[in-house]
């Protein structure tokens, strides 16, 4: 019997008992010399990766293994404090600059009149 959509399976295409991948998920970890996490937290960590890598979202979420890439940015996208500091100020400067742009020609454009 061979079951077809699985992510892990033995050699003869059975899928194993998902204690057996969450134990040896831990144990390859531990080996590796990282923190301890659960397997699930790994796809938790793979999808702002790839935002943060700029991969496309419909491509990040069709890996991910969801249908609706609506679904995957839903679920994935967080608030990130530094992005959203990163975002304000930006903002901020681009606001700030236009203003004064524009005070600067509109008070010159005044003074020549």
């Amino acid at each position: 019997m061979v079951v077809v959509g699985v992510l892990f399976c033995w050699e003869d295409g059975r899928p194993p008992h998902p204690d057996t991948i969450t134990r040896r998920f831990k144990k390859l970890a531990a080996a590796a010399g990282l923190p301890e996490i659960d397997l699930h937290d790994v796809r938790h960590s793979y999808a702002p990766a790839g935002q943060d890598a700029k991969i496309d979202w419909k491509a990040l979420s069709q890996r991910i293994g969801h249908a609706d890439v609506a679904f995957t940015m839903k679920q994935y996208v967080q608030t990130d404090l530094e992005a959203d500091r990163q975002v304000a100020n930006t903002l901020a400067e681009l606001i700030i600059g236009g203003l004064l742009t524009s005070f600067e020609v509109t008070g010159m454009a005044r003074e020549a009149g």
